[in-house]
């Protein structure tokens, strides 16, 4: 009963516009400063992004290194931003 559910709400929802997958291996990273790094991904709003990748933690030298960057985006509908756009202006 419980996936039945689960699936007729998966169906309910339409599939993104644009969807990013990436999954990234490296043998070794060198980092040659000290410093904080990051890795960001963004999107607009009604995006899903998710990124998954190691801390260094202090280590200078990095092996089998894995990233992985899943992201969902949908294109606005244009005739809805002309409709929020005409309601926005000031009369």
């Amino acid at each position: 009963m419980l996936i039945a559910l689960f699936l007729l709400q998966a169906a309910a929802q339409s599939p993104p516009d644009i969807e990013l997958n990436i999954d990234a291996s490296v043998r070794r990273v060198t980092i040659d400063r000290r410093g904080e790094a990051s890795l960001e991904v963004t999107g607009g709003e009604g995006s899903a992004v998710r990124v998954e990748a190691p801390e260094a933690n202090g280590r200078r030298n990095l092996r089998n290194v894995n990233v992985r960057v899943r992201a969902e985006a949908r294109v606005a509908d244009p005739q809805q931003i002309r409709a929020e756009a005409e309601t926005a202006r000031p009369q």
